[in-house]
């Protein structure tokens, strides 16, 4: 905590006595839905009186903290290019490879094409 914090008294009774658990969580009793005795805003401010009273918060009921998610990271979204660089790099090698074979068959095309529009005649 960055600052020293006063509570009141009000706050500071909560921790002398026991409190049951439903005090902190909502419940569902006859069919509706009750909230919690404590908000979450003082749950807290009764939380942190605690860790500089030194009194551990179990003792008075309070549940454990639930456990924080890890957070998960994203790639940068970037741009198209930037994306689909590698990808492209790769079919362009590919290409490369086969121009060869490609070459050779489009002579090849191209030798059937002329020989198509050749005359017959001698002459």
């Amino acid at each position: 905590m960055a600052t020293v914090r006063k509570f009141s008294a009000a706050v500071l009774n909560h921790l002398k006595k026991e409190h049951p658990e439903n005090a902190f969580k909502v419940s569902f009793v006859n069919g509706h839905w009750r909230p919690a005795q404590f908000s979450l805003r003082r749950q807290a401010d009764i939380r942190k009186a605690c860790m500089l009273t030194k009194v551990d918060p179990k003792t008075i009921g309070m549940p454990a903290l639930p456990k924080k998610k890890k957070m998960q990271k994203k790639p940068a979204k970037g741009h198209k290019q930037q994306r689909t660089y590698a990808e492209k790099q790769a079919m362009i090698q590919k290409n490369l490879e086969d121009m060869p074979e490609k070459i050779r068959k489009w002579k090849e095309e191209l030798e059937k094409e002329k020989a198509k529009t050749k005359s017959t005649l001698p002459f």
